[in-house]
């Protein structure tokens, strides 16, 4: 985060007291110090934070967008990147307390991203059905730009889910997800469609 960025929230906060400004403006630049540290081997944007501590075990790529926030508190969040595999996160993520997530191939989460607490995402399954010693194939799993995953959701290998959709809390997705669609239960199924001319892009 540049100096100009730091001014303009400042400015945006001018009718808060000093005193919670100052608050404010030190909880910022220490998630920002943060964020460097635990993020220190993976390719970071700028305005990056992170809140509390993250458990990250980083053997491949991990890639993090301008502007994402790990909000580490309640619990931690745990993320795995097996060597060779990739990890990428868009603008503007928003993670939370015991979010845990695992790339043993490739996981993609886009721009805008809002995760809930407690997400669990994982491009394998760890076991085959009948040798359960052995590691299956990884599918990679997509997550689009501008979608909800609320608290306590899972995400199965192999699923894209599209843009501007909801995957309801506790939903267990093992299928791809339409766009602008709500989806809930165990596996989830569509509850809802969402009309796209009424979504609003955060600027």
């Amino acid at each position: 985060m540049t100096l100009d960025d730091l001014r303009r929230k400042w400015e945006r906060d001018a009718a808060i007291p000093f005193e919670k400004r100052v608050r404010k403006a030190s909880r910022l630049l220490a998630d920002q110090a943060r964020a460097r540290y635990y993020l220190r081997n993976a390719q970071v944007g700028s305005g990056v934070r992170v809140e509390g501590r993250p458990k990250l075990i980083n053997e491949g790529t991990l890639i993090v967008g301008d502007d994402c926030t790990w909000r580490s508190i309640v619990a931690p969040i745990y993320i795995y990147i097996a060597e060779g595999a990739t990890m990428t996160m868009g603008r503007s993520v928003r993670m939370h307390s015991g979010d845990t997530f695992s790339a043993f191939l490739r996981v993609e989460i886009g721009d805008r991203v809002q995760i809930g607490p407690h997400v669990t995402i994982h491009d394998n399954d760890f076991h085959d059905l009948y040798e359960r010693d052995r590691v299956p194939e990884s599918k990679p799993v997509v997550i689009e730009d501008d979608v909800w995953l609320a608290s306590g959701c899972t995400v199965l290998p192999g699923v894209r889910i599209g843009r501007g959709a909801v995957v309801a809390a506790h939903a267990v997705v093992n299928r791809d997800v339409a766009p602008f669609t709500v989806v809930a239960g165990v596996p989830a199924k569509p509850v809802l469609e969402l009309d796209p001319e009424r979504f609003v892009v955060p600027e």
